[in-house]
C-alpha cells in the first residue's frame, strides 16, 4: 500500500493553528456575510489579489477592528508553479497591504516575506522570487511551524523574532520605488543639465501620472487610458508613451488634450511656452528610456539601479494613490537632496491611523466636512474621501459606485473635501489624487472616461498661504474635522503675522506663540474654522505642545478654550516615524485630538508610543498598559511637567514633579550667589581658528615688518582673542570626562581664543567646580579641584571664594547623587525631545535646588527613570527593559507590591511566581493559606491570556492590557514576560491600581 505525500489544506491550517474555530482566520467567501465594517472591506481586497483567506491578528469585538497579518491561498492541487507564486508575492509587495502570505502547497508551506523586493531574471523574463521560508508538512519541524503558528500573530511577538529579522521597511515598494526615481531624477539632470532641474521634476511627475491612468484597471482589465486607442492619435507606428515622446510637440500636444480634458480640471498636465521651448532643447530619449523601463542604461555603480526593469518591479495597478504624495514630496527636494524647509512626508500608515480614529469606518456618516490647512499633494484627503466613500458604500448595502450613482459620489467630494497649500502645483496635484481616489471606487473603470468632475482648484482646493485664505474668510468654519501635518518653522509668514495679530487683539490674555511656531498658530486658528462639537486632528512637535515648559502659558490658553480629549505621542519614535528615502527630517511629534468644547470637569487622555520592532518597521503601534495616562484637566492647566512626569511612568511621579516646580532652580540659586557672594559662572574657551579676526592675527604675526596702522590693528586683535591665562596652561581633555572624573589633561598651546571667558576667567581658579554639559551616562560629570586648570566651551566652571568652598563641596555631592539625572529629565523636558535623548547645560540648571527631600517611593521612582526609563528613550527595541525578567526582578518586584498594600492590609504575601514561555502569573496571598487552587504551570493557559492581553483599539492600534485576577484571598497578576512588566516603579502602580480596584468591590 502506497503512502500518500499530500495532507489536506485544512489539516495544514491546523497545523498552524489557523482552524476553522480560530477567530483570527476570516475566508473570502463569507465576506457578504461579514458584520464588522473592517473585516468586510479587507476581505473584498483579499479577494481581488486572489487569496482565500486571510489571518488577522487577534480582536476583542466589532467596534476593534483587526490587522491583516497573513493572506492565505491554497495552491495544493496545483502543480509546481513557481512563478505563479513569485506573482503572488510581487503583486502583495507593490501593494503593501499585508507583511505575509502563505502559499499552501500538497506538502509544504512557502512562507512569503511581502515586505522584501522580488527578484528579476532576464533570462526568463519572468519573477523567480524564491520563498522567505518553507514549512514541510511531512517532518516533524515543531521549531519552524511554532515561529509561524497563530499565537506567534495573535500576541505581536512575531515581530520580536529572529526569523523576521529582514522584515526592513526600507525594502517596501514605496522606499524603492522613490530610491529609484530619486537616482532618475538625478541622472536625467545630469545629462540635460542643472538648469532645467525644474522641467525634468515636473515632466518625471507627469510620465509617472500617466503611468497611472495606464495601469489603475479593473477585473476586466478597463481603465480609464486605454494605450492602444489612446497613443494613435500622436504616433500610429509606435502608438505607446514611448512613442508620444518622440519629439517634444509632440508631447506637448498629448498632454494639452489631457489637461484640456474636463476630468482633468486640476490642469496638472499644462505646459507653458516657456517649458514647452526647454523641452524643445532636450533630447528626450532619456526620459523615453524611463517609460520603457530601461533602467540599465544608467550607470549603476553611480546610482544603484541594477539592470531591473522599473515598470516590470512596480505595478502601479497595486501601489496605493498615497503613493503619489510621497513622490511629490520628494521631488520638492533641491538637487543637493535638501528639503524644502518645514516639509515633513506622512507616511501612509500614520496618515491611516489617524485617519480611523477621526473618522471610524463603524459609524458612516451621510454629512462630514474635512479641512486639511496645510495639504501637500492631498494625502489626508485622500484618505479621507476614501474613507468617505466606504461611508456611502456601508449605507447602501456595500453597492459599487457605478454610472447610475457617480454623481451622488461627486457631490460628497465637492461638498465635504477642502484643502489649502502654499504651493500652486501641490493644490493641482491634490485634485488629481482625489480624482484617482473616485476612479478607484469606480466600476467598471472606463466608466471615468465619461465622467465629468466639478473644478475643485480654487473652489475647494486653494493655493497660498492658508492665513490668507482664512484672513478673506473663503473657508466657512462648520467643519466637521480639520486634519492634517503642518510645517513645523519658527518663523510666521506675512499673513500669520496679520491672524496672530489680529488673534492676540481680539482675545484678551491671549499669550504670544512662543517662538514664533507656526504649527501652533495653525492649531489655535483650526479651532475657529469648526462648528460646535467639531474635532482637530493635526500632527505637531512634541516639544512646544507638551515638554517645553516655556509654553506653559500658551498651551495652557488653549487647553481652556477647548477640550484636548487625547495626545498620541510619537515623541520615542522620532527616529523611525519619518524614516525614509525622502525624509531627512525627523523631529519628534504628537498628534492631538482635540474637540470645540467646553472642557469643563475633562481628563486627558496622553498615550505614548514606545519603539518596538513592529513600530519601527511601521506594521502597527502598540501601546501598553503602563503607557497609558488618564491626566486630569486641572494638572495638565496647572503642572506643566506634568508631561514628562507621564513619559516617565506616570502616576505618583505627578507629586514628585509638583514637588520640584514648587522648588527654586539650580540656576536660580547661582544667580544669587554670583551677585550677593561674587561667584562666577560661565562655559570654558572656544578656539575656532579660521574665523577672520584669528586668521588675520595669525597673518600679521608673521610678518618681520609692519605699518604703525597694523601694529595697531595687530595689538587689538591680540587684545581681543588671546588669553595668557589659557596659553601655556593646562587644560581638561572634554573626552576624558565622565561621570567617573577626570582621567586626562593636556597643556594648552593655543594662542588665540573665539571665546575666553574673560570677564569670568576666575572659573579656571580654584576653588572651582567643573560640570561637563553633556550626560550620556546615569550620573552627570562633575568634580570638585583646588588646582588652576583650564577647559572648553562644553565644560561649565563655578568659582566660589575660598571661604565657601564646602558649597561648591556640597554642590558636587547634590550632583553625583543618583537622583540628579532622573530629576533632569522631570524638570527639563527639552531632553525628551532633543534627538540624542542627552541632557545639556538648561537642562542641569533646571535641577531644584537647594536639595528636595524625597521619600523610599519617590527613589524607586527615580532609579528606574534612571536605569530603565531613559534608556528605553534613547535605545528603544534594543533596550534592557525590553529583556526576560531575572528571579532578582520577580522578588523585588514582590516585596514593593506587598509592602505598599500593607500599609492598610496588613498581611499580603508573595507566592512563587509561575513562569510560562511568554508570560508570568504572579499570585499574591492575604493570611497563611490559600482558599483556591494556584496553578503550578501556564500550560493550556498563555493562548487565552494572548487574547486578553492583546487588546486592538483601532485598525492598527495594539494596547497591552494586563490581567488583574481577584478570587477570594488570592490577587493573580498576569503580565508578559519583559523586564518592563515588573520594575519596582510598576509594582507601585500597579499596587495603587489594586487599592481602587478592591475600593470598588468594597473590599
Amino acid at each position: 500500500m502506497g503512502t500518500s505525500t499530500n495532507i489536506s489544506f485544512v489539516d495544514a491550517i491546523e497545523k498552524l493553528g489557523m482552524n476553522e474555530t480560530s477567530q483570527g482566520l476570516k475566508w473570502v467567501s463569507q465576506k457578504e456575510k461579514e458584520n464588522n465594517e473592517y473585516i468586510r472591506l479587507a476581505l473584498e481586497q483579499a479577494d481581488s489579489f486572489g487569496a482565500i483567506a486571510i489571518y488577522f491578528r487577534f480582536f476583542g469585538d466589532s467596534n476593534s477592528p483587526p490587522r491583516p497579518q497573513v493572506y492565505i491561498y491554497n495552491l495544493s492541487e496545483l502543480s509546481l508553479n513557481p512563478s505563479k507564486d513569485a506573482e503572488i508575492h510581487h503583486r502583495l509587495w507593490n501593494a503593501g497591504i499585508v507583511p505575509y502570505c502563505f502559499i499552501f502547497k500538497a506538502s509544504q508551506i512557502l512562507v512569503y516575506n511581502c515586505g522584501l523586493k522580488p527578484n528579476w531574471d532576464h533570462g526568463t523574463a519572468e519573477f523567480i522570487t524564491k520563498a522567505h521560508d518553507t514549512i514541510s508538512l511531512l517532518s516533524d519541524v515543531q521549531e519552524k511551524i511554532k515561529q509561524y503558528h497563530a499565537r506567534q500573530f495573535d500576541s505581536g511577538l512575531f515581530w520580536e523574532l529572529e526569523v523576521n529579522k529582514n522584515f526592513k521597511y526600507g525594502q517596501s515598494a514605496y522606499e524603492q520605488l522613490l530610491n529609484q526615481l530619486k537616482n532618475v531624477k538625478a541622472h536625467i539632470i545630469e545629462q540635460v543639465g542643472y538648469e532645467r532641474a525644474g522641467l525634468v521634476k515636473r515632466v518625471l511627475m507627469m510620465l509617472i501620472l500617466i503611468k497611472y491612468l495606464e495601469e489603475r484597471k479593473d477585473e476586466n482589465g478597463k481603465g480609464a487610458l486605454n494605450p492602444e486607442e489612446f497613443y494613435k492619435g500622436y504616433n500610429l507606428e509606435n502608438p505607446t508613451l514611448e512613442g508620444v515622446l518622440k519629439d517634444a510637440d509632440t508631447f506637448a500636444n498629448m498632454l494639452h488634450d489631457l489637461s484640456s480634458k474636463e476630468h482633468f480640471n486640476g490642469q496638472i498636465f499644462d505646459i507653458n511656452d516657456d517649458e514647452l521651448a526647454n523641452l524643445r532643447q532636450v533630447d528626450l530619449v532619456v526620459f523615453q528610456h524611463f517609460v520603457k523601463g530601461d533602467a540599465s542604461i544608467l550607470p549603476s555603480s553611480k546610482y544603484g539601479l541594477g539592470q531591473m526593469s522599473l515598470w516590470r518591479l512596480y505595478q502601479f495597478n497595486y501601489l496605493p494613490i498615497e503613493l503619489i504624495s510621497h513622490i511629490y514630496e520628494d521631488f520638492l527636494a533641491d538637487e543637493d537632496g535638501k528639503k524644502k524647509k518645514g516639509v515633513v512626508y506622512t507616511p501612509p500608515y500614520l496618515v491611516q491611523f489617524l485617519i480611523d480614529r477621526c473618522m471610524s469606518l463603524n459609524e458612516p456618516k451621510e454629512e462630514f466636512k474635512v479641512l486639511d490647512p496645510a495639504c501637500g499633494s492631498g494625502i489626508f484627503l485622500v484618505g479621507a474621501f476614501k474613507r468617505i466613500i466606504q461611508w456611502w458604500r456601508v449605507r447602501n448595502n456595500w453597492a459599487k459606485p457605478t454610472k447610475d450613482n457617480i454623481d451622488e459620489l461627486k457631490k460628497l467630494l465637492k461638498e465635504n473635501i477642502y484643502g489649502c497649500d502654499l504651493e500652486d502645483e501641490a493644490v493641482t496635484l491634490t485634485s488629481f489624487s482625489l480624482g484617482l481616489a473616485l476612479l478607484d471606487a469606480l466600476s467598471p473603470k472606463e466608466i471615468w472616461k465619461n465622467v465629468h468632475f466639478d473644478k475643485l482648484v480654487n473652489n475647494n482646493l486653494f493655493s497660498g498661504d492658508f492665513f490668507k485664505t482664512l484672513y478673506e474668510e473663503k473657508l466657512a468654519n462648520d467643519f466637521d474635522l480639520i486634519i492634517g501635518n503642518p510645517p513645523f518653522e519658527e518663523r510666521f509668514t506675512k499673513w500669520a503675522d496679520i491672524v496672530n495679530t489680529s488673534s492676540k487683539n481680539n482675545n484678551a490674555g491671549r499669550p504670544e506663540v512662543p517662538q514664533k511656531q507656526i504649527a501652533l498658530l495653525f492649531l489655535e486658528q483650526s479651532f475657529e474654522l469648526l462648528k460646535e462639537g467639531g474635532n482637530t486632528c493635526l500632527i505637531l512637535p512634541s516639544g512646544p505642545v507638551l515638554y517645553n515648559t516655556k509654553v506653559q502659558d500658551f498651551r495652557k490658553y488653549l487647553f481652556e478654550r477647548n477640550y484636548f480629549k487625547k495626545i498620541f505621542d510619537f515623541t520615542p519614535l522620532r527616529a523611525k516615524l519619518f524614516i525614509g528615502s525622502s525624509s531627512s527630517a525627523k523631529p519628534p511629534v504628537v498628534a492631538v485630538f482635540a474637540e470645540r468644547k467646553n472642557p469643563k470637569g475633562e481628563v486627558v487622555q496622553h498615550l505614548i508610543f514606545r519603539r518596538t520592532k513592529a513600530s519601527s518597521e511601521k506594521v502597527e503601534f502598540e501601546v501598553d498598559h503602563y503607557d497609558i495616562h488618564p491626566t486630569l484637566y486641572n494638572k495638565a492647566l496647572s503642572v506643566q511637567g506634568i508631561w514628562q512626569a507621564n513619559f516617565m511612568g506616570g502616576g505618583r511621579l505627578h507629586r514628585v514633579i509638583e514637588k520640584i516646580e514648587r522648588a527654586t532652580t539650580l540656576k536660580s540659586y547661582l544667580e544669587d550667589k554670583k551677585e550677593k557672594n561674587g561667584w562666577k559662572v560661565a562655559e570654558g574657551w572656544k578656539e575656532a581658528p579660521n574665523i577672520p579676526g584669528i586668521e588675520r592675527a595669525k597673518a600679521l604675526s608673521k610678518r618681520e615688518f609692519l605699518t604703525y596702522e597694523e601694529s595697531i590693528e595687530l595689538e587689538k586683535l591680540n587684545s581681543k582673542y588671546k588669553a595668557d591665562w589659557i596659553t601655556g596652561f593646562n587644560y581638561i581633555v572634554t573626552s576624558s570626562f565622565d561621570e567617573n572624573g577626570i582621567k586626562e589633561t593636556d597643556t594648552c598651546t593655543i594662542e588665540y581664543f573665539q571665546t575666553s571667558s574673560k570677564k569670568n576667567k576666575e572659573i579656571f581658579r580654584p576653588p572651582h567646580l567643573l560640570i561637563k554639559e553633556s550626560v550620556s551616562g546615569t550620573k552627570i560629570p562633575v568634580e570638585f579641584r583646588e588646582d588652576y586648570i583650564t577647559f572648553k566651551d562644553k565644560i561649565i566652571g563655578i568659582h566660589a571664594p575660598e571661604k565657601e568652598k564646602e558649597e561648591l563641596q556640597k554642590l558636587e555631592g547634590y550632583l553625583k547623587n543618583d537622583s540628579s539625572v532622573p530629576l533632569i529629565w522631570l524638570s527639563s523636558g527639552q531632553v525628551i525631545g532633543n534627538r540624542e535623548g542627552v541632557p545639556i547645560k538648561d537642562d542641569i540648571l533646571s535641577l531644584p535646588f537647594p536639595q528636595l527631600k524625597y521619600n523610599q517611593i519617590d527613589k524607586i521612582l527615580l532609579d528606574d527613570i534612571s536605569l530603565y526609563y531613559s534608556d528605553f528613550r534613547k535605545r528603544g527595541e534594543k533596550s534592557k527593559i525590553l529583556n526576560p525578567v531575572n528571579e532578582d526582578d520577580l522578588k523585588s518586584f514582590g516585596e514593593i507590591y506587598c509592602k505598599i498594600l500593607n500599609s492598610i492590609y496588613d498581611n499580603f504575601k508573595p507566592l512563587d511566581a509561575i513562569i510560562g514561555k511568554e508570560f508570568i502569573a504572579y499570585p499574591f496571598i492575604l493570611g497563611s493559606k490559600p482558599e483556591i487552587e494556584i496553578p503550578e504551570t501556564l500550560e493550556g493557559v498563555e493562548e487565552k491570556l494572548k487574547k486578553l492581553i492583546d487588546h486592538q483599539a483601532s485598525y492598527n492600534l495594539w494596547v497591552k492590557r494586563i490581567i488583574k485576577l481577584y478570587h477570594k484571598n488570592i490577587i493573580l497578576l498576569y503580565k508578559p514576560n519583559q523586564k518592563r512588566y515588573w520594575l519596582k516603579s510598576i509594582a507601585i502602580r500597579d499596587a495603587d491600581e489594586t487599592f481602587n480596584d478592591l475600593y470598588k468591590q468594597g473590599k
